[in-house]
């Protein structure tokens, strides 16, 4: 993925290359990293900056700062979502009964309304 100073064809239907995929460098990615760390958003003036820095287009720095924010957004939905299963995983079972007669509400519950009921 990182490998680097590549160049990869891009083909069309018919098998023809149509033009080079340009591969980021070592430096740009890292350089881009660390600009990603400072801020995960870019303003224009910083955008263009970074691009004339790395010899890249302000394009090519905008899609690069959009698709490192979806990988990042991922990882903290993944990351949230592996806490919240540990944490309900480390629960005691609740007692279905707790939950049919619970004081603090008079109705009672059928067992598909039961909320320590998880059907997996």
């Amino acid at each position: 993925m990182l490998d680097g100073l590549d160049e990869e064809d891009s083909l069309e239907e018919g098998g023809q290359a149509t033009e080079k995929k340009m591969r980021l460098s070592m430096h740009q990615v890292k350089a881009l990293e660390k600009n990603f760390d400072v801020g995960n958003k870019l303003e224009p003036e910083r955008k263009v900056k970074l691009a004339e820095e790395l010899g890249l287009q302000p394009r090519q720095v905008a899609i690069w700062f959009q698709n490192r924010r979806a990988r990042w957004k991922t990882k903290v939905l993944e990351k949230d979502y592996a806490m919240l299963k540990a944490n309900r995983e480390n629960e005691p079972p609740r007692n279905c009964s707790d939950c049919l007669n619970s004081p603090s509400d008079n109705r009672q519950l059928s067992g598909d309304d039961c909320p320590s009921v998880v059907f997996n």
